[in-house]
């Protein structure tokens, strides 16, 4: 009887160890991301005054974009927003430089908030929101009037908001992607606990198949 039960638990330790070995083969330990397609477009014009005096109209709301990653393709459509203030972008796909992780915490509360957006006045609101929380006193909304009423309060609720953000939270959840020389964008790009390396997987299946070797004789 005891000789049945030993082989029943190295049977099931060796298979463990073996479905293990094969998700750890087969699943990626983190997302390798080299592309982005930018998908598309629900934006507005705003004004914006500029520090030298100067008034520049550029569009600004939400839009759509998928990443590409090397093990499991292109991802599902998620939302973005625009990061840098003066540079452009277009639907088409750029090679990613680097996934900037993390984001910076009010930009990724922000869009944590408030995205997705229902209309594209809040889309171009909660734009100019991470322009003026990356930028300060560079940048100053200057119309048109419904994105600025918005804007007011959403900028209110930042400062309100501010001491009682989860600051964990956004951090593995929001990223900026870096795609060097062109419009850089926040996205959100959930963090989950890493799979095992096969090698890895190998020792600990080693290490349990030798405590049952142990525990066999013990047992004799």
């Amino acid at each position: 009887m005891k000789t049945k039960v030993r082989q029943l638990q190295a049977i099931v330790v060796s298979f463990v160890f073996v479905i293990g070995l094969v998700i750890a083969t087969v699943i990626p330990a983190g997302a390798t991301y080299t592309q982005v397609q930018v998908e598309g477009w629900n934006v507005m014009s705003i004004s914006i005054d500029y520090p030298d005096g100067t008034t520049r109209n550029v569009s600004a709301g939400e839009f759509t974009v998928s990443l590409f990653d090397d093990t499991l393709g292109w991802g599902d459509s998620q939302s973005a927003f625009c990061v840098d203030l003066n540079s452009g972008i277009s639907n088409t796909t750029y090679n990613i430089d680097s996934l900037l992780q993390p984001a910076p915490v009010s930009i990724a509360w922000l869009m944590d908030t408030y995205s997705p957006t229902s209309t594209t006045v809040a889309g171009a609101t909660v734009q100019s929101s991470i322009w003026a929380s990356l930028y300060g006193d560079q940048f100053t909304l200057n119309g048109p009037t419904d994105v600025e009423e918005l804007y007011d309060i959403y900028m209110d609720e930042l400062g309100s908001a501010s001491a009682t953000i989860n600051t964990g939270y956004l951090l593995n959840n929001y990223s900026v992607v870096n795609m060097g020389g062109v419009q850089n964008i926040l996205v959100q790009s959930s963090s989950s606990a890493p799979v095992p390396e096969p090698t890895t997987m190998l020792l600990l299946g080693t290490g349990l198949l030798g405590l049952a070797g142990v525990r066999r004789k013990k047992m004799r």
